[in-house]
């Protein structure tokens, strides 16, 4: 897999003359509800690389107060991405130059940086400064160009759309054996270069609530099995 920083993208072209299927999004987690859209740019065509546009962090960490934790670390979504086969990955800070263009303008960065050959976004999907782009409008934006537009409608478990939000309230509660089930790869903690016990102060994750859980750690781009401890302040394992 590629990865490019958001200026190499705009500034060296890497992906000029490649076909491309993109998306867009933070995809904190890869759910199942993430999956959907995913599969949209995997099952791409002949001759057209896939490439997902993501966040070196979380645009919530940009809002104050926003921020709820992160699922995954850019490590472990940056593993998770190449393992489901993406061609290209290109990580955007977000700054505060990048959050003040507006929709139009990206797009308009995109098709100046690639050749657009598929776009795939959640029904809910938002972007540009006030999202003030949603994924309506960029089905109009790309009406006659040639470019395929698919909005992906929500997925649902058991009744309830699958979010990252669910997702973080699952951990917070410490209900994670649900968690193979609507994610694709599951959660894990990111240990890299870490002792154990870890502050809990010491990671953006969402960590679980007090108790003795068994499940998998994620250390250095390796899954490995473990029995967690999770207390107040510090969370410690034994590998098993």
């Amino acid at each position: 897999m590629n990865i490019y920083s958001w200026n190499e993208f705009t500034d060296k072209k890497p992906l000029a003359d490649i076909p491309c299927a993109i998306t867009i999004g933070v995809f904190d987690g890869i759910h199942k509800g993430h999956m959907e859209i995913l599969n949209q740019v995997l099952s791409k065509g002949s001759g057209i690389q896939s490439a997902v546009f993501t966040f070196r962090t979380n645009p919530a960490l940009y809002f104050k107060g926003s921020f709820k934790g992160d699922i995954y670390t850019l490590q472990q979504k940056v593993s998770a991405l190449q393992r489901l086969g993406i061609d290209n990955l290109i990580l955007i800070d977000f700054s505060a130059d990048f959050v003040k263009l507006s929709g139009k303008q990206f797009f308009s960065i995109l098709r100046a940086s690639l050749k657009l050959k598929k776009i795939a976004v959640g029904y809910d999907f938002k972007c540009g400064c006030g999202n003030d782009t949603t994924s309506a409008d960029i089905v109009s934006m790309f009406e006659g160009t040639g470019v395929d537009v698919q909005v992906v409608p929500e997925f649902k478990y058991s009744g309830v759309p699958v979010k990252s939000t669910m997702i973080r309230t699952f951990i917070q509660v410490g209900e994670l054996n649900i968690l193979p089930q609507i994610m694709e790869f599951g959660y894990s903690i990111d240990i890299s270069g870490r002792k154990s016990p870890m502050l809990r102060s010491d990671t953006t994750q969402v960590l679980p609530p007090a108790g003795s859980y068994s499940m998998q750690l994620y250390d250095r781009g390796e899954y490995r099995n473990a029995s967690i401890t999770a207390e107040k302040t510090a969370v410690g394992w034994e590998f098993i």
